[in-house]
């Protein structure tokens, strides 16, 4: 016997990278819309949903540092997606623009069926 059916879950998904005593988090809201917390910047999230190749109906997000820049992995249910972000100098500030345009056009990794 099978009771009632629960609530359906999160769909989002949120991930977390360092770049020495900075933390930066990206998240992806129910409707598929990412987010990156940059506590530097006003406003402290950014919603780089907007960049152009930017797939659809993104369920996940992964983030990693490597220098001066946070690279942002996205995944929807056809399609992985890859943009990089570059950190420092603070977005917004004096040779770097602020968000998202510090970031990069997503560029299609989705591996062949």
């Amino acid at each position: 016997m099978q009771g009632p059916r629960g609530p359906q879950g999160l769909g989002a998904s949120i991930a977390m990278a360092f770049q020495g005593s900075l933390t930066f988090i990206g998240a992806v809201s129910d409707d598929g819309a990412t987010f990156i917390r940059d506590l530097r910047t006003s406003p402290r999230w950014s919603d780089i949903s907007s960049l152009p190749n930017y797939p659809g109906g993104v369920a996940s997000v992964a983030l990693a540092s490597m220098g001066n820049d946070i690279h942002v992995t996205v995944r929807s249910a056809g399609e992985i997606a890859y943009t990089r972000c570059t950190v420092q100098p603070t977005p917004g500030t004096p040779g770097n623009p602020a968000w998202p345009g510090n970031c990069t056009a997503f560029v299609n990794l989705t591996p062949p069926n």
